[in-house]
């Protein structure tokens, strides 16, 4: 099973929807703001692709934040910082099994079955 983590008004998040449903592919979507990621599942994220790529420092919710958020570089931190903010996180990130894609990337979406 796929499952796509972003946001219900986020247009690249449903651009993400529609180019699996035209695949025929089956997924689930988990909106991050009603169900923020769990502590184990951004451990795993940050694991594969690193805080730095998980964490979008161009969003408005990251400018929002204070100085002393922004240098949060403690993991239990930076957990503490997506879950109560979760928009921080770039999106859609598509989760298959072990498989991670951030972003909307065409080609590793069509390699998808």
């Amino acid at each position: 099973m796929i499952h796509i983590f972003g946001l219900k008004n986020c247009s690249t998040c449903v651009k993400a929807q529609k180019m699996l449903t035209a695949q025929g592919l089956a997924f689930q979507f988990q909106d991050i703001r009603q169900v923020p990621p769990t502590t184990e599942q951004l451990k795993n994220w940050s694991a594969q692709l690193g805080w730095d790529s998980l964490i979008n420092k161009k969003s408005q919710t990251w400018r929002g934040l204070t100085d002393q958020q922004k240098q949060l570089s403690n993991e239990a931190d930076l957990i503490t910082l997506v879950q109560e903010h979760p928009s921080l996180m770039k999106r859609p990130l598509l989760v298959q099994g072990d498989r991670l894609i951030l972003g909307l990337d065409e080609k590793a979406y069509q390699q998808l079955a």
